[in-house]
């Protein structure tokens, strides 16, 4: 304890030391307090942030990939993306996207089309054209309108032709044809249509009025070649008509056997080699309107005569200078061999003389009804064939049957119905049905006159024999020696309607 005290005594100055370390360690210790308490704060603070971030952001899953087999296929997720997309309705603008927008997923349209459709341009030059184009579409149905009856008609006349039946196709074409002249409507195919259909017909001089109506330039064109054609044929014919008829005229009147039948045949046949001459075409375009240029029409050209109107002329000439039927038969062969497209020229010509000769017709039938569904010459064709085996009853039949209908060739089957009730015996009847006919014609054919005059005599019908005869004479012809014979008994009925070529 002494030394202890001696110790203590020997080191005055170090209480003093001690005091000084210790308030130093205070200081360090009171700043670790501070540092402690502050970082305490940050870490708190940190730890309050994450906290808020986790609640908001959720934690992705750790993906622990422990080999290529764990990688995730893009087709996979293409084809999921796909799937999801067509269980969506389609976009009722395009059709093509789902519907539904990114601010109305449950919109029918897609973001494309329902962002065209909310700023769609509707600027004043667009209202501008829309007004034009509403001008446009009501000015359309007013021409429209006014040009109905017109394409209804056409269209009627184009059914008709399709169906074969040209006469009433006919008749509508020149309907329509017609109205458009009168409303000033262009329709030069129309025109056309009629033309080369009344062609085929055998129309060929009422032709040239509606081609007027079809400029020249146009007649120019590719399309219009076969019209061309069509009315320079039609040109031929006509020339080939005045040559003819300028040798027949002078004997007109005169008698049968004083007719110079091989030289009338020689001057006909002179004509198929000759050229048709300038003046001719110049008379003929003469006849024309002056106020027709070349600029409003088209003017048909015609270099050579027709062979087959020539043909036809040849049998006129035999059949006035009363040849027998065969030579009668040879012209009409010859009108088919140079004119087979113009069945309307031979056609009834050749049937006649076929039924008359005891030769097939059915043929010639066959060819007519082909060519036109309209066409009564068939039918008459057949009434002479029954009338000339004795079936009287079955000729009748088809004539009444025609006459019903209002056949184009009427006054035909009432004198095949007249000779019918003359072999049948019923004289009156005979006279009745050919006398309606009679009255009921504009243009009475000679032959048609002759028939009339033997059934009044048959009928003891004095007074319209003797009719008939001052119109024969006023014309400057008589009635023919057959059936003035039967008024003065010296021919016999019999051998008229059943001899020879069984007509008058």
């Amino acid at each position: 304890m002494d030394d202890q005290k001696e110790k203590k005594n020997a080191m005055p100055d170090a209480a003093p030391e001690n005091e000084a370390a210790k308030a130093e360690e205070q200081a360090i210790h009171d700043e670790m307090e501070d540092l402690a308490k502050v970082f305490q704060e940050e870490l708190d603070r940190a730890k309050a942030e994450a906290a808020e971030v986790a609640n908001t952001v959720p934690e992705e899953p750790e993906i622990l990939i422990q080999g290529l087999d764990d990688l995730p296929d893009p087709a996979e997720e293409i084809q999921a993306q796909e799937d999801e997309e067509t269980e969506k309705e389609p976009c009722a603008c395009c059709g093509e996207h789902p519907a539904g927008t990114h601010n109305d997923p449950n919109s029918p349209y897609c973001e494309t089309c329902d962002t065209g459709l909310r700023h769609y341009p509707f600027d004043f030059v667009n209202i501008l054209l829309v007004l034009a184009v509403l001008c446009f579409v009501f000015y359309g149905g007013y021409v429209f309108a006014d040009h109905t009856q017109v394409f209804s008609e056409v269209h009627k006349a184009d059914t008709l032709a399709r169906q074969n039946k040209l006469y009433s196709a006919l008749d509508a074409y020149s309907t329509a044809a017609n109205t458009m002249v009168n409303q000033h409507i262009n329709g030069e195919m129309v025109y056309k249509r009629e033309i080369l259909l009344a062609y085929r017909l055998g129309g060929i001089n009422i032709m040239q009025d509606p081609a007027e109506n079809i400029k020249s330039w146009e007649m120019s064109l590719p399309h219009f070649r076969s019209l061309r054609l069509a009315l320079d044929d039609a040109e031929a014919f006509l020339a080939t008509t005045d040559a003819a008829n300028a040798i027949l005229a002078p004997y007109d009147t005169t008698k049968a056997e004083d007719i110079p039948y091989d030289d009338l045949i020689a001057q006909l046949d002179a004509l198929k080699d000759q050229t048709i001459t300038t003046t001719e075409a110049a008379s003929d375009a003469d006849t024309e309107s002056e106020t027709t240029t070349a600029a409003s029409g088209y003017t048909p050209k015609a270099e050579k005569y027709s062979v087959a109107m020539l043909a036809f002329f040849k049998y006129q000439t035999a059949l006035i200078c009363e040849k027998d039927m065969e030579t009668q038969l040879a012209f009409a062969e010859e009108i088919r061999e140079y004119g087979p497209q113009y069945p309307w020229l031979y056609g009834a010509i050749l049937g006649d003389l076929y039924a008359r000769s005891g030769k097939d017709v059915e043929p010639i039938c066959q060819l007519l009804e082909a060519e036109n569904a309209e066409d009564d010459t068939p039918a008459l064709l057949r009434a002479i064939v029954k009338r000339m085996n004795g079936d009287y009853d079955g000729a009748i039949a088809i004539c009444e049957e025609k006459l019903e209908a209002q056949s184009s060739i009427s006054s035909e089957f009432y004198r095949q119905e007249g000779l019918c009730y003359l072999a049948k015996g019923d004289y009156e009847t005979a006279y009745s049905r050919v006398n309606e006919g009679f009255q009921n014609t504009t243009y009475p054919s000679m032959q048609y006159c002759n028939t009339l005059a033997l059934c009044a005599a048959a009928a003891g019908q004095t007074d319209a024999y003797d009719e008939i005869d001052e119109l024969f004479q006023s014309s400057g012809y008589t009635i023919s020696a057959e059936v003035s014979g039967y008024k003065n008994g010296t021919v016999t009925l019999e051998s008229i309607l059943l001899e020879g070529d069984f007509d008058v």
